[in-house]
């Protein structure tokens, strides 16, 4: 039997009206019926090991791409001195397919304007936390799920201390992320630096390994790798080089950074401890070959 090529159109066109239609009843039906926030926060906290609530606003997203929105998702707690990190904004893309069988498969996480502490992740894995109501021991320690993409937007990194010295990220970007290999990111902090490269968790160490690290410092780029402990106190050790290096052009970018820095007077909220290598460094129009910049104790990434 023969199809008329108009049948044909009208049929293909019903197809793509009808899909979206389709997509967004069973999204619907599945934020109502099985109590979507609720699904949401078990399978967040079940693959991180750590409680994760959504506190605000949740609805439904179809654009980009079929998932929720909301606002205030918080890791750790329950009391405020013990969240891990806390994001004002969310989205969360969810594939389609499962939601058949009232399961959820996070695609990709979109966070916007929030916290991070990162002193407080090894005091957090082991308080014991059964959170009222995901049920979830929050003492377990942080592991994340593999996803296509996380991003993250205008984050603070912020120490415990007295200070709450402060980090600015404007942006972070993770794309086909897993535990314990390596992870292509893009990295920009305000008034510091520019990086990319790739990222690997080690879970076993509570340990963020940086590899092909590529740093912009005001327009000097310097590579090598680096790696961010994350115990307390949070610490950050690197080991780059570079071929040429101007440190007074280094210099006058300081006090730009520690402008932005918070009430610390300009200290980053974590421990640093580097080795920068130069073939040739310029400073104060002379000129050293072969020279080695240390900061704090020496660099221990393994």
């Amino acid at each position: 039997m023969k199809v008329s090529f108009r049948k044909l159109v009208v049929v293909l066109l019903a197809g793509f009206v009808l899909l979206p239609v389709a997509a967004y009843w069973l999204a619907d039906s599945w934020l109502e019926s099985s109590g979507g926030r609720r699904l949401l926060e078990q399978t967040l906290s079940g693959r991180i090991g750590m409680s994760v609530r959504l506190q605000g606003e949740f609805d439904l997203m179809l654009l980009p791409a079929i998932g929720v929105s909301g606002t205030e998702l918080v890791i750790g707690g329950p009391e405020p001195e013990s969240e891990l990190a806390r994001s004002h904004e969310f989205e969360i893309s969810v594939a389609l397919k499962p939601l058949l069988d009232r399961k959820v498969l996070v695609e990709w996480i979109r966070l916007t304007g929030g916290s991070i502490y990162p002193d407080r992740y090894s005091r957090t894995d082991r308080i014991d936390i059964i959170d009222p109501v995901v049920g979830a021991d929050s003492s377990a320690i942080l592991e994340l799920p593999e996803i296509q993409e996380l991003t993250i937007h205008d984050f603070q990194i912020i120490s415990s201390d007295k200070d709450e010295t402060r980090l600015q990220i404007k942006e972070l970007t993770l794309t086909d992320f897993a535990q314990n290999r390596n992870t292509p990111f893009t990295l920009e902090i305000e008034d510091l630096a520019a990086a990319g490269g790739t990222l690997r968790w080690d879970t076993s160490q509570s340990l963020i390994h940086l590899g092909k690290l590529q740093l912009d410092l005001a327009g000097q780029v310097v590579s090598g790798t680096a790696c961010l402990i994350l115990k307390s106190p949070a610490s950050l050790h690197f080991d780059l080089q570079t071929g040429a290096f101007d440190l007074d052009e280094f210099r006058e970018n300081l006090p730009a950074t520690g402008a932005s820095a918070g009430q610390g007077g300009g200290d980053l909220p974590l421990e640093i401890r580097g080795r920068l290598t130069v073939d040739e460094l310029k400073t104060s129009g002379a000129v050293a070959r072969g020279v080695v910049l240390s900061l704090g104790e020496e660099p221990a990434c393994d």
